[in-house]
């Protein structure tokens, strides 16, 4: 029974040498991925066109507004009220406007960055298996990894990987 023991004790160190572990920090990878840098030229351009078109919308009231208060001293009391509840209603419209413009960006971000994870998670399982890996964990800095000696991080070579495939 004890050899048994030792037999199976000594397997399983065995078996521990050969696994094949390394680590990619995900802050270098996705700050430094071709795909994430060309989102976010999107996303900015995309931000500052909806600014505009927002701004075009709302730039007519805020003259109504200016005209308004020009005006308000002169009108009838009933006169400012029906102005101000049309002002209001014109304000909810825009800001619904503004929040809906808002709610679709953010959700065609969340799309982007979601299929940019994809494909590195996609890629890091390619490189993982061409290369011989067990098991590649994912750190943001020191967080996840407490310790990694440099020569297990391919953040560079997983790195290098997503790049080429992005630029064809």
């Amino acid at each position: 029974m004890k050899k048994l023991l030792i037999v199976v004790v000594a397997f399983v160190f065995a078996s521990c040498n050969q696994t094949k572990i390394a680590y990619v920090d995900i802050e270098v990878l996705m700050k430094d991925y071709e795909a994430t840098k060309a989102l976010e030229i999107q996303i900015k351009e995309k931000q500052e066109k909806m600014a505009k078109e927002l701004d075009s919308i709302a730039m007519p009231f805020k003259l109504k507004v200016q005209q308004y208060y020009q005006k308000a001293q002169k009108m009838s009391a009933q006169k400012r009220a029906q102005t101000e509840q049309a002002l209001q209603q014109e304000q909810q419209i825009i800001q619904a406007q503004q929040q809906q413009a808002s709610q679709v960006l953010q959700q065609e971000n969340q799309e982007n960055y979601k299929a940019i994870t994809k494909k590195v998670d996609s890629l890091v399982e390619s490189y993982a298996k061409a290369n011989g890996y067990q098991l590649i964990l994912g750190t943001s800095g020191k967080g996840t990894v407490m310790y990694g000696d440099e020569t297990l991080n391919v953040t560079k070579d997983v790195l290098k990987a997503l790049n080429t495939e992005f630029s064809k």
